[in-house]
């Protein structure tokens, strides 16, 4: 019976990191989505071409609600790096702070 109840456990553990895992994967996309939109709309920068998600390096921040993304993009034949910090908002969706 102990075997059962440690190998209950262990799935349970096993669910509820990639539960983390995948919520992780969606507030990665919804910090890109939201920093690409202002990278679009920032005249610098706006007719470039820019990286995709996974192209992309996108890290905790400053705080446990705050996502840094960095979107290499090309502009005028030269490479550059777009720099963004999302903030996670109370209705789950994103807005960049920086």
């Amino acid at each position: 019976m102990h075997g059962f109840r440690m190998l209950a456990i262990a799935g349970l553990a096993g669910l509820a990191l990639g539960a983390c895992g995948k919520s992780s994967g969606n507030q990665d996309k919804l910090a890109y989505e939201v920093c690409l939109a202002s990278a679009k709309k920032d005249a610098r920068v706006a007719s470039a071409a820019f990286a995709t998600l996974e192209q992309s390096k996108i890290t905790g921040s400053t705080g446990e609600e705050e996502i840094r993304v960095n979107i290499p993009y090309e502009l005028d034949g030269k490479k550059a790096l777009f720099q963004c910090i999302a903030q996670k908002q109370a209705d789950g969706s994103f807005k960049v702070i920086f």
